[in-house]
């Protein structure tokens, strides 16, 4: 084995050496799986998100919130995990707005809230954290969704029973309920709320029987008990009828 012993050869070599490793310091490793954001533009369609471009192609999108909290900004170089990371993060923005979306369609409970989120695979920690935060923004409210749905259901001539039911269904307990059904029927502004359980049945009654499928007094009870009436009511109207 030659060794050669050359003062200029060392020197060349030394040379080579420290320029590799400036350029090493100052750009990103061709054999890492670090990417460069490109770009960051302001989505057409939704001012509120931006997309975000690595190695001058579409990644992902975040919320503007989400831009400035993760402080992102071009050129910084990003490793796969982070990728990953802000990939997640954008896809519970996208579902966070159309839960939105949702929420805001009609008044919902909490119970079919959170039932939503779930079957859009949200997890756990996330649906906790949405349902306290829009609880806290009044986007979720019980009694409001209890009230307006009673007053749906009253005008559709359901039993108070019935609508008890059907909210306790929906994940509203009793406390919330019955002080509802009450108000309706004891303070609401409307004629029609303040009518009595019996005038409500009177009045479906009146309206069944013009069809002929319950002129059959056997199938009009049938009927009137599904909506929930109760039995001795429904025979004392039909005495009466």
């Amino acid at each position: 084995m030659e060794i050669y012993d050359n003062s200029e050869l060392s020197q060349s070599r030394d040379k080579a050496t420290h320029k590799t490793r400036d350029q090493k310091d100052n750009s990103i490793d061709p054999n890492t799986d670090v990417r460069k954001i490109t770009a960051i533009k302001a989505q057409v369609k939704n001012e509120n998100r931006a997309s975000i471009f690595l190695d001058g192609k579409y990644s992902f999108s975040l919320t503007l919130d989400q831009l400035l909290n993760q402080k992102l900004k071009k050129n910084d170089g990003l490793d796969e995990l982070r990728i990953k990371e802000l990939k997640k993060l954008s896809d519970e923005g996208k579902l966070k707005a159309r839960a939105m979306e949702w929420l805001m369609g009609r008044p919902h409970s909490t119970r079919e809230f959170r039932d939503y989120l779930y079957k859009k695979q949200a997890e756990k920690e996330l649906i906790n954290a949405w349902v306290e935060e829009f609880t806290d923004k009044n986007y979720l409210n019980d009694e409001a969704f209890a009230r307006w749905f009673a007053e749906n259901r009253r005008r559709k001539n359901k039993s108070a029973r019935a609508i008890q039911a059907e909210l306790s269904s929906k994940g509203i307990p009793v406390s919330i309920s019955k002080p509802v059904l009450m108000e309706l029927q004891q303070d609401g502004e409307d004629d029609e709320y303040k009518k009595s359980e019996k005038d409500a049945l009177k009045e479906l009654i009146v309206k069944l029987r013009k069809r002929t499928r319950y002129q059959d007094e056997q199938k009009l009870k049938q009927h009137l008990l599904s909506k929930g009436f109760r039995y001795e009511d429904i025979k004392n109207a039909l005495i009466n009828d």
